[in-house]
């Protein structure tokens, strides 16, 4: 596994914080991205879809780990089968939450005070699970492989190139222009796993678009460049990450 996980971290006990932060820190393959001892705060960050495994306290003011959690996981159910899941580790100091965090798919139940040891062997099953679905092909996070024709042809793409995949039945269309494209022998929910989740978001049930080929969206329609046609825009309430990367981009 090349590219580093991306770890957030809410608790509303700032010393728990810095604990967990030097955790992450002296651990491999993990880099902290944000930490807050708001968990308001926290799930607005989560919803920008900037992490890959939270660290969460289950008992906290205004908004408690469980119902936290509740809200990230109906967040990502409409794209559950095209995206990878966040992983979710929690740190309680106390047991009495565990069965039931156990009911929303959480890696890990950590409990309070936490040892480095019990810590690594939580992070080792998001690593596990990433790698998992994460082959990396070539070592470079910005380029990939695809096997065209026969099993002995396999053709580069370079990520930042892609201007947006179209589902085509159990295949893949990479559009690089009008004219140029690449036909995935894959269904796009694996394509996408594979792609930058900051960058690609999917906004239609057959469509995900690269947004830094955005040029104009105009109500259902969005204009890429290079592009002589418009992209679908599917309903902005299932589609919640492509709502969420609007409404956080306007000025």
């Amino acid at each position: 596994m090349l590219k580093k996980i991306r770890v957030g971290i809410i608790d509303d006990d700032q010393h728990a914080i810095d604990f967990l932060s030097a955790y992450v820190a002296k651990t491999d393959g993990l880099v902290k991205v944000f930490e807050t001892v708001d968990p308001q705060k926290g799930l607005t960050k989560v919803r920008t879809g900037t992490i890959d495994l939270l660290i969460v306290d289950m008992v906290m003011a205004n908004l408690s780990g469980i119902e936290l959690i509740a809200q990230i996981k109906e967040l990502q159910r409409p794209s559950r089968k095209s995206r990878l899941g966040m992983q979710v580790i929690i740190c309680s100091g106390t047991d009495k939450y565990a069965a039931a965090s156990y009911h929303y798919d959480v890696t890990d139940y950590l409990p309070k005070p936490l040892e480095y040891l019990r810590f690594v062997e939580a992070v080792d099953k998001v690593k596990q699970y990433w790698n998992e679905r994460h082959p990396i092909l070539i070592p470079n996070e910005q380029i990939f492989l695809v096997k065209v024709g026969n099993m002995y042809h396999h053709k580069l793409v370079r990520i930042p190139e892609i201007i947006f995949l179209e589902a085509d039945g159990m295949e893949c269309i990479l559009w690089f222009g009008d004219a140029i494209k690449i036909v995935v022998g894959k269904p796009m929910s694996y394509v996408l796993e594979r792609l930058p989740r900051e960058r690609f978001i999917q906004c239609h049930r057959s469509f995900v678009v690269n947004t830094d080929y955005i040029v104009d969206i105009f109500n259902k329609e969005i204009k890429m460049r290079y592009l002589a046609n418009e992209v679908s825009v599917g309903d902005r309430n299932i589609y919640k990450e492509f709502r969420l990367w609007e409404v956080s981009n306007k000025l």
